[in-house]
């Protein structure tokens, strides 16, 4: 029969992605921690990790077991320590944060505390990402898709507004409103874009402008960064988030073609823990920190 001692190593293994590491979450020696793996592991009757040149990477059934009993073990960690007598712990592991690159270096970084935790970012879709945070392998992500599992609790962060931008002289202003003029001025034109599908660019030409959409796709980089320089290159135009452009439009590296930030929807910024990692407090301290860089 499994012990609530051999589950709490189980998951500080889990989190920590280490037998090493995971022990010194909990104070005790790597023989110790293997040993009360493998007692966990023989009386479950199946392998909760593969062994890797890096450290452990979890089974199915280690996928599956930490769901079942991370959220109740987190709630529980308060009355056995406790328990423990108050035993000095290890330090923390690093948090583990998940988003885009461009959220992590507008978003994240300039809000960082030298004294802050430590943190260890990755990137990926927001699909992902949720499911990373579900299955308790990354405790926040930050994305632009609102979570529908019940494990997950969303903290609105705000939203960004888009910008139509260019580079100096490369095409003449229109005046906010003349969306006439702005179709014509915008026909046969380049593009430059964070994907070849263009969903947002699509949206805006046929709802705005009454048009399919009618440039010429130069560039696409899933990169907003690398979006922004190839327009400051004179490659194209964009439809770039307010936050991706600001420091271009602030140096005069971008230009805005027209306004149209009334007429694109804003898109909204979510941050995603689990249930049971709302009371942590160096998660909420993290989540209280974040905001959408230019956002409202």
């Amino acid at each position: 029969m499994a012990t609530a001692e051999w589950l709490r190593t189980f998951v500080a293994i889990y989190r920590t992605g280490s037998v090493t590491d995971g022990a010194a979450l909990r104070n005790l020696s790597q023989p110790a921690a293997s040993q009360q793996l493998r007692s966990l592991e023989r009386s479950l009757d199946t392998r909760l990790f593969e062994r890797t040149p890096h450290g452990v990477d979890p089974t199915r059934s280690g996928r599956e077991l930490f769901a079942s009993v991370a959220d109740a073990l987190d709630r529980l960690e308060p009355v056995l320590t406790g328990l423990d007598g108050g035993m000095p712990r290890a330090a923390a592991p690093a948090l583990r944060l998940g988003s885009s690159p461009e959220y992590v270096a507008y978003g994240v970084v300039p809000r960082l505390a030298p004294d802050g935790p430590d943190l260890a970012v990755r990137f990926g879709a927001d699909a992902e990402l949720l499911a990373l945070v579900h299955h308790g392998e990354l405790d926040v992500a930050v994305t632009t898709t609102e979570p529908t599992r019940r494990t997950l609790v969303a903290t609105a962060l705000g939203v960004t507004r888009f910008v139509l931008v260019s580079a100096p002289g490369r095409l003449g202003p229109v005046a906010a409103g003349d969306l006439d003029g702005l179709a014509r001025t915008l026909a046969g034109t380049d593009w430059v874009a964070y994907s070849a599908e263009l969903p947002r660019t699509r949206r805006f030409w046929q709802s705005s402008l009454g048009r399919p959409f009618g440039a010429t796709l130069r560039l696409s980089a899933p990169d907003l960064r690398a979006v922004a320089a190839a327009v400051a290159r004179g490659l194209g135009t964009s439809l770039l988030p307010d936050y991706a452009c600001a420091d271009g439009l602030a140096s005069g590296a971008l230009v805005e073609v027209c306004p149209v930030t009334d007429l694109v929807a804003p898109e909204p910024w979510f941050a995603v823990t689990r249930e049971a990692d709302v009371v942590r407090p160096q998660v909420a301290d993290l989540v209280g920190r974040l905001d959408v860089p230019g956002g409202s």
